[in-house]
């Protein structure tokens, strides 16, 4: 195996929690409350069920196929040629994600704190974070984000109290009045974290106890976008709708009006500082998945010649995918087949294969006889 590190479920899990508040917390509120307005937070919650069925998928395979991943067993399962292609179709995924992820970041960075500073900067200083880490392997990683993780969610939940005196729960009425379908369709909207418990198709050879994937995801899904869901209530009770809805980044100008006896304020700082190591986090998960798939398809000995060039390809991808923010934000708002495929289908056909293949294999004995 390219990767000697071993990971516990529970750093499995914390690993996951950071994919999927790193990048919600800073665009989901507005995409979502723009579609459902108070009901914002029920497509969150929904969104959960999208990234339960992929890890359910994926625990399935990574129980029927141990010490393998999803690179690995689809080419068990597919044949080697169709095999690879389905793992290049991953690794561009986690790349065109990972490039996603660094563009918010520098777009983020530029628009609401130094406006002055080139984006490449940003996006440059992060790839090359990224790519350290990734060098280092992912026990380090998972190590990491132990000591990462305890400052992240300690921040947004100290915010969220300290918010209390802001909230007008007037601003919440009325509720369910949206659209079931609306509802359905808004929670398929935001790709790049209703489903990152595909990770888990990568992780799950090295976890010291494979069998306990499937709690560690399903509490890392429930938890991160519970927390997510909270917040937006919190941001919809202090500002109302129709406020954030014209506001591109609500949980930043949720963060600048609270103000404690004139004496704790401009907490905006803060979470800067959070939303910077959870994207790191994210960011370097994500580059080394598909470092470790394109390894594997390609057969090497090793990760690290591929490490580089990836996050070469990352950084360029991440300058041309969108020319502003404005782009950025129209895409992640826009419904799109390709992620239900990729995230939900895929690990869906190759469990229904797997099962296939298990009957037959069943059925040949009797026919022997």
């Amino acid at each position: 195996m390219l990767e000697k590190g071993k990971i516990s479920p529970r750093q499995s899990c914390q690993l996951l929690i950071m994919a999927l508040i790193a990048t919600a917390i800073l665009l989901v509120p507005s995409i979502t409350i723009q579609q459902l307005e108070q009901d914002a937070w029920l497509a969150v919650l929904l969104g959960t069920l999208w990234g339960l069925v992929t890890l359910f998928a994926v625990y399935q395979l990574g129980l029927k196929y141990p010490n393998q991943t999803i690179y690995e067993y689809a080419q068990t399962l597919l044949g080697r040629w169709p095999g690879k292609i389905v793992g290049l179709v991953y690794v561009w995924s986690f790349l065109r994600v990972t490039a996603i992820v660094i563009r918010e970041f520098g777009d983020f960075m530029t628009t609401s704190f130094m406006p002055n500073t080139p984006i490449s900067v940003f996006s440059i200083s992060l790839i090359f974070l990224a790519i350290w880490a990734v060098f280092a392997g992912l026990e380090i990683l998972a190590r990491m984000n132990e000591f990462i993780i305890i400052l992240v969610i300690s921040s947004l939940i100290f915010i969220m109290l300290l918010s209390l005196d802001n909230w007008d729960l007037a601003n919440l009425q009325p509720m369910f009045t949206a659209d079931l379908l609306a509802v359905v369709k808004t929670s398929f909207i935001p790709e790049v974290w209703a489903v990152d418990t595909i990770t888990l198709s990568v992780i799950i050879p090295f976890l010291t106890r494979p069998k306990q994937a499937l709690v560690a995801g399903a509490f890392a899904a429930f938890f991160a976008n519970g927390l997510l869901a909270a917040g937006i209530i919190a941001a919809l009770a202090t500002f109302g709708p129709f406020l954030l809805q014209i506001t591109r980044f609500p949980i930043l100008t949720f963060v600048r009006v609270i103000n404690i006896g004139k004496i704790l304020s401009r907490f905006e700082v803060l979470v800067m500082v959070v939303w910077v190591a959870g994207v790191f986090i994210k960011t370097t998960l994500y580059l080394y998945c598909a470092c470790l798939g394109l390894a594997q398809i390609t057969d090497l000995k090793e990760i690290r010649p591929v490490v580089l060039p990836l996050g070469v390809i990352v950084i360029v991808w991440s300058f041309s995918m969108f020319n502003n923010i404005a782009e950025l934000e129209l895409s992640m708002s826009t419904p799109s087949a390709r992620p239900i495929l990729i995230y939900l289908g895929v690990p869906l056909l190759l469990l229904l294969v797997s099962w296939f293949k298990e009957k037959l294999q069943k059925r040949q004995p009797r026919r022997a006889q």
